[in-house]
């Protein structure tokens, strides 16, 4: 049976598109806005959202999400509140596909299996640990079996085959392609070699391949569409909501329809 993530992303694809998911902080701007904000994504066109729990020492992270993530915690977030705020996105009527992005111990200093009863009763969808190796997450799996929640694999630049076909054996969701050798941040470019590795993950498995870290502007996710299924936008976003504090619904949306625009693809 295929989860509700995968689903939707091969949906979109039958529909000639590309699944787009923004990243958010939990709590950034501040805790009403978060909220605010994720309606405004779906207004713009998104299929998932993925949803930061915000941490002291998030070192997958650039500096625009680490300093969204710093700037949440001074709100009073936390990786509890990261999930009531979840129940709150759930009780507005809001069904796409959430995912939770965050470290390992936090999650440890709650319980994996409580943490993952929390995030799904809450309405979370899907779980990506950005500082647990694929190898562990069979074990994670384990831990959180009662619970429906996917965990999704992060496969780099740099990952061997070897690597890569373990990520995709244990893969639920979507696989986590990132197309950068470093943190997550804006860039110019997306490099040639995350299309190479792209086709190497597809060799390996049938569910869906995102790409993600360093997307920015609408050249990128055209780009993406032609290889991938699924295109993440974190940084570029939040960097957009710091320049435009006012109305972060509209900006949010406004930024995310741009992108939605280049989902569809060619012909």
């Amino acid at each position: 049976m295929k989860s509700k993530i995968t689903n939707i992303i091969d949906e979109q694809n039958k529909k000639g598109r590309i699944a787009l998911i923004p990243f958010i902080t939990a709590g950034y701007p501040s805790l009403q806005d978060t909220l605010t904000v994720v309606k405004g994504l779906i207004n713009g066109g998104s299929d998932v959202i993925e949803i930061g729990m915000p941490f002291s020492d998030p070192i997958a992270e650039g500096p625009t999400i680490q300093k969204s993530s710093h700037i949440a915690i001074k709100n009073g977030m936390n990786i509890k509140k990261s999930l009531d705020l979840v129940n709150k996105i759930r009780s507005t009527g809001i069904t796409v596909p959430i995912i939770m992005m965050g470290y390992i111990n936090p999650i440890l200093s709650i319980g994996i299996g409580k943490f993952a009863k929390l995030a799904n009763d809450s309405g979370a969808d899907g779980l990506i640990i950005a500082d647990i190796p694929n190898e562990e997450i069979k074990q994670i799996q384990i831990s959180i079996k009662e619970t429906p929640l996917d965990t999704i694999p992060l496969i780099s630049l740099n990952s061997s085959e070897k690597r890569i076909e373990l990520g995709c054996k244990n893969a639920q969701g979507f696989i986590y392609c990132i197309s950068i050798l470093g943190v997550t941040g804006s860039r110019t470019s997306i490099s040639e070699e995350v299309k190479e590795k792209v086709k190497i993950v597809k060799k390996h498995t049938n569910i869906p391949v995102g790409v993600g870290f360093g997307v920015s502007r609408p050249s990128h996710v055209k780009s993406i569409r032609e290889y991938a299924d699924a295109v993440i936008v974190g940084s570029a976003l939040i960097d957009e909501l710091r320049k435009n504090k006012k109305n972060p619904g509209v900006t949010a949306e406004s930024f995310i329809s741009k992108l939605y625009q280049q989902t569809f693809k060619e012909i």
